[in-house]
């Protein structure tokens, strides 16, 4: 996926593995064998949208949790990243087309 190639050098992890699957209730995961797994459906996203939810997975790789420490590595990568999540948050039902 170009887009995961594109942040590769700005963390410490890279994935095992990367697959685009139809999920019913989510936008993306990270599975413990670091596998990230994105919803087919984020293509429709504008570009930006799907460089947060790209870049929210890889933080991912290196914390597992939404810790404060998880949100600083999406900061540093993506410092507009409230703007974006809050975008998906409100329009990320729209893009059900």
């Amino acid at each position: 996926m170009p887009k995961v190639d594109s942040y590769k050098d700005r963390f410490e992890e890279i994935p095992r593995g990367i697959r685009v699957i139809d999920f019913k209730y989510r936008w993306r995961s990270c599975s413990s064998k670091n596998h990230l797994n994105f919803h087919w459906k984020i293509i429709l996203a504008p570009m930006t949208i799907v460089d947060y939810i790209v870049v929210h997975e890889m933080a991912h790789l290196i914390e597992k949790n939404h810790t404060p420490e998880f949100w600083e590595i999406i900061g540093t990568v993506l410092p507009d990243y409230e703007q974006r999540k809050e975008w998906l948050r409100r329009n990320g039902k729209y893009l059900d087309i």
